[in-house]
């Protein structure tokens, strides 16, 4: 009996760990079921299935066939995405299907995470488990499952990578997860860099066999070997060192977008409700000593709030916290750490440190299911509306357009992926020419929305525009046509509007076809208008 009692308490960690991780998942999937709803995805992420679905039929990892700009940032997500399209799996369902499984697998890892992390405390299990609750209570991740993007994929292999990094013995494969995280996302390539600087600068904080030049070596392989091979066909096949999207948004130093960026990180912790969590987080870090993972964590959160700040912040509010979600595991862990460390205050009795880490749980946990984003900035039905009114424009231009026809739009995604028709991207991320200005960046501009030219669009004479935003008088408004309203009006004239604002049409006609605009039609929300080009008269 005595000889079989280890696996019995085996058995029973084992059936402990995995009605903890159940628990997890059973929390998220009810996130992510209060976070579902139709036309939930947000516009961007179409722009990547229009990249995928090209690729899938053959056309390339391209936006419009035949031109190889890199108007993406996720060429890991769109390769999936294109197998799955090739596999006859609806692109829309794939995207929630594969960000669910990252979510999943980041609970995972998040826990075997925290088993090793707190192998010293005596209670190794519980304190593995408050990270992984913590993650499936917050609402982003939820909001992230059903919208398309790549944030979750991502995520989960930054979360990966560490954990490779820091408690296994294979550098190699180490390599290996940390270069398929800088392909899911480019910002992996800061994480890689800190994994270095830290294997070099900091070796007292690693084991003896940590330290070894043969295993930087290996693991540098690991990571230049596959990278090493992306980075140069891509280079080759797009022509710039960095993503078109990173010129179009982040390029140059400007003062006023680093200024706009710190006023944007405050906002989204706050949104966030990441207080709590950062506060004790701080208290991970005191005493170091041999505390390796805290002094590694704290460098990674610390360079993505910086990396937040250059590019100027994200676009608000349905995007909320994306760039910052990569590092959440980490920060959690550190949470969870500090929440243990109370145990170490002296002149606390043993009642008082666990009342006090109870409260303390209690609070942050509550704070993240109920008050964290997007809870209180969620608004399902406006912005259902929105994504519907630009599906049905894109829908609307498919039917009644010629297949050779080509459209300018300020809206990358939606419109582009159902028109199925050439398309110029207004703000730049598809254009080479608008992404590649060099204009000025101030602090009151628009995330993501800086760089444009309208004379330039003008000058290409496409066939349509679609102005996603119009005065109430009928004029285009966006990326910068408003400024060349004469011009625009000799050469255009409005074909079709589409409802974005103030929920459905209560007769569902999305798209109005109507050469003529009223304050009526304004005052109901129909201010996406599409622009057809005037005939030339004949000489």
């Amino acid at each position: 009996m005595l000889v079989h009692l280890p696996h019995i308490l085996l058995s029973k960690q084992a059936q402990c760990r995995a009605l903890l991780l159940l628990l997890a998942i059973l929390l998220l999937t009810g996130r992510v079921i209060q976070m579902e709803g139709p036309n939930i995805l947000m516009d961007d992420a179409f722009i990547s299935f229009r990249y995928a679905v090209n690729l899938s039929n053959g056309l390339g990892l391209v936006f419009n066939p035949g031109e190889c700009v890199e108007g993406y940032t996720n060429f890991l997500w769109a390769v999936l995405l294109a197998c799955c399209d090739w596999l006859g799996i609806d692109i829309v369902l794939s995207s929630k299907i594969l960000s669910m499984l990252s979510a999943i697998g980041t609970l995972v890892t998040l826990y075997l995470f925290g088993q090793r992390a707190f192998a010293d405390h005596n209670w190794r299990l519980l304190l593995a488990a408050v990270p992984v609750m913590l993650f499936a209570a917050m609402g982003s991740q939820a909001r992230y499952v059903v919208s398309g993007m790549e944030t979750l994929l991502f995520t989960f292999l930054v979360t990966l990578s560490v954990y490779i990094y820091l408690y296994h013995d294979t550098p190699f494969l180490s390599g290996i997860v940390f270069a398929l995280s800088s392909m899911a996302r480019p910002e992996g390539l800061l994480y890689f860099t800190l994994a270095l600087g830290y294997w070099i600068v900091a070796p007292q904080l690693f084991n003896h066999r940590s330290s070894c030049p043969k295993r930087l070596a290996l693991f540098m392989a690991g990571f230049l070997l596959l990278y090493g091979s992306f980075f140069s066909w891509r280079y080759s096949y797009y022509g710039y060192p960095l993503p078109n999207t990173f010129y179009a948004k982040a390029s140059g130093f400007y003062w006023g977008r680093i200024k706009r960026g710190g006023k944007i990180l405050l906002q989204v912790i706050s949104w966030w409700r990441l207080q709590p969590a950062l506060a004790v987080s701080i208290s991970a870090l005191f005493p170091l000593r041999k505390d390796r993972p805290w002094l590694l964590f704290s460098a990674m959160v610390f360079a993505t709030f910086s990396y937040f700040v250059f590019v100027g912040g994200d676009f608000i509010v349905w995007f909320g916290p994306r760039f910052l979600i990569p590092i959440l595991p980490m920060l959690l862990l550190m949470c969870t750490e500090g929440l243990s460390r109370i145990s170490h205050i002296r002149f606390i009795g043993g009642q008082g440190q666990k009342l006090i880490q109870l409260v303390l749980f209690a609070y942050i946990f509550i704070n993240a299911l109920w008050f964290s984003w997007p809870g209180r900035f969620l608004h399902k039905e406006y912005f259902s509306a929105q994504m519907r009114g630009w599906t049905e424009m894109g829908h609307w231009i498919a039917a009644n357009t010629s297949p050779d026809a080509t459209i300018a739009t300020d809206a990358a995604g939606l419109i582009p992926f159902y028109s199925g028709r050439y398309s110029i991207d207004m703000f730049g991320l598809t254009d080479l020419h608008i992404a590649h200005l060099n204009l000025p960046i101030t602090e009151q501009s628009i995330v993501a929305h800086e760089k444009f030219d309208p004379y330039y669009i003008l000058e290409l004479q496409p066939d349509y525009i679609v102005s996603t935003w119009m005065d109430a008088q009928g004029n285009a408004i966006s990326a910068g046509l408003s400024s060349f309203k004469s011009k625009f009006n000799e050469s255009y004239e409005l074909i079709a509007v589409a409802k974005v604002k103030k929920g459905p049409p209560p007769d569902g006609q999305w798209v109005i076809v109507t050469s003529s605009y009223t304050p009526e039609l304004y005052q109901q929300g129909y201010v996406t208008g599409l622009f057809r080009r005037k005939a030339t008269p004949q000489k």
